[in-house]
């Protein structure tokens, strides 16, 4: 069982945000990767960023429109 989640580091021990299912004395694998909170700013930065790729790079849609067979076509 694979389990993602958050923790705090807290006077060296990390505290789960939420209850694990395991039993007690239960070994398991830790990838630690610190969690950054966005400020406001970072996050309208990263929405325009995203907003002018989006404008950069748009779906070219063909004029052909497929029927459902032709979408789902089996041999």
């Amino acid at each position: 069982m694979i389990t993602h989640m958050e923790a705090t580091f807290a006077n060296g021990v990390l505290k789960p945000d939420t209850p694990l299912t395991l039993a007690e004395q239960t070994r398991v694998r830790l990838t630690v990767e610190p969690v950054e909170e966005l400020s406001l700013e970072k996050r309208r930065a990263a929405l325009e960023e995203f907003l002018a790729w989006a404008k950069d790079n748009r779906i070219k849609l063909s004029d052909q429109r497929y029927t459902r067979d032709e979408l789902h076509e089996r041999d």
